[in-house]
């Protein structure tokens, strides 16, 4: 079949006419230079007068924040303040905290609220992973021998729980000596505690041993009448809240934040229950008395 050009012709006539027509439809909508002028100015001085505002909504927001926080601050200073006067507190960090400032943070905590910190104690990697030589260092030199089917680590735990609770300080020393134990220049193991504050909550299973070191201090611990409370930060990656509660103590977990330190003092002056943001708490915050308790 011929090709016909004269329809090809006339294909291309008619989409160079209508190419034409939308050039001059749109040279005739588009506005001229001074109207996109105009438009543009407008809008970025609509733009800078948003992100004025913008600017002006967060330092408001950030000044707001800071007075809300130095409330904060006072009121939970203000609520501590004397609560466990003439009480004598020992803290056992169940791993080492590195350079987190939260060992120091509680220890200054109970000192505003009017306790003796008796003792900050360690649990080193040494007792966590307890390796044969050390095992058989220890178990010659203090003549501890577990019994069938108890772990050695469970009867060191025991053991110190007996001595911290009596004002023993030997066995500890020696736990010193060999690297199972940290605690503080400042401590003193001959002062017999009123409570003790548990500080738990890992970022591996391999840095603590809790259930062979954490819960039989704690059952010894409270079988001698000496009040226990365990607590962690809110971050932590492995919980000990739970293992905590499976011997009933009181628990806070979120002692870094300032709810969560009135919350371990007032549980340290007799508070009952489990507080904090996670879901193993009862409570946000125990019930605050004028006088102290719960």
């Amino acid at each position: 079949m011929p090709i016909d050009y004269r329809y090809h012709i006339g294909s291309l006539v008619a989409v160079f006419l209508a190419l034409l027509l939308g050039i001059l439809i749109g040279i005739g909508i588009a506005p001229n230079p001074e109207e996109l002028a105009r438009v543009r100015a407008e809008l970025k001085e609509d733009y800078r007068q948003t992100r004025e505002h913008k600017e002006n909504e967060i330092r408001a927001l950030r000044e707001a924040n800071r007075e809300y926080d130095a409330l904060s601050r006072e009121t939970v200073s203000a609520l501590v303040r004397g609560r466990l006067e003439g009480k004598r507190i020992a803290i056992m960090l169940d791993h080492q905290f590195g350079r987190d400032s939260l060992p120091d943070t509680l220890r200054a905590l109970l000192k505003e609220a009017g306790a003796t910190v008796t003792s900050s104690t360690t649990v080193t990697p040494q007792f966590v992973t307890l390796p044969t030589s050390v095992r058989q260092r220890v178990s010659e030199r203090l003549s501890l021998y577990p019994p069938p089917g108890v772990h050695f680590r469970t009867v060191i735990a025991e053991s110190i729980a007996k001595d911290l609770a009596q004002g023993r300080p030997d066995l500890i020393l020696d736990l010193y000596s060999s690297g199972l134990l940290r605690f503080t220049s400042d401590s003193d193991f001959t002062l017999r505690p009123d409570a003790v504050l548990f500080v738990g909550g890992l970022d591996s299973s391999e840095q603590a041993a809790p259930e062979r070191i954490d819960l039989p201090m704690i059952q010894v611990l409270t079988g001698l009448g000496v009040r226990v409370v365990g607590c962690e930060a809110r971050d932590a990656a492995i919980s000990c809240i739970p293992l905590y509660q499976a011997v009933q103590v009181p628990t806070v977990d979120s002692v870094d934040t300032l709810a969560g330190r009135l919350a371990v003092v007032l549980a340290l002056a007799g508070a009952e229950g489990h507080f904090g943001v996670k879901e193993t708490r009862d409570r946000f915050l125990p019930e605050i008395s004028r006088q102290g308790g719960s």
